[in-house]
């Protein structure tokens, strides 16, 4: 393996982790949402994640 290589793949696993760490952030402000009954705020969270989940399937694939 490169250093290129090594370097690429812990870009990646820190995006990853990002990207895991966010998630975790907007199903917690889902759940608020849900619990305030706001949704225009719960529209925009479900997008959020929809949006955060994808890029995490391209960085794992």
């Amino acid at each position: 393996m490169t250093y290129s290589q090594i370097w690429n793949n812990a870009e990646n696993e820190a995006e990853i982790l990002y990207l895991e760490q966010q998630i975790v952030a907007i199903k917690k402000e889902i759940k608020r949402a849900k619990a305030a009954e706001q949704q225009e705020i719960l529209d925009q969270a479900n997008r959020k994640l929809a949006e955060l989940e994808a890029k995490l399937d391209e960085l794992e694939e």
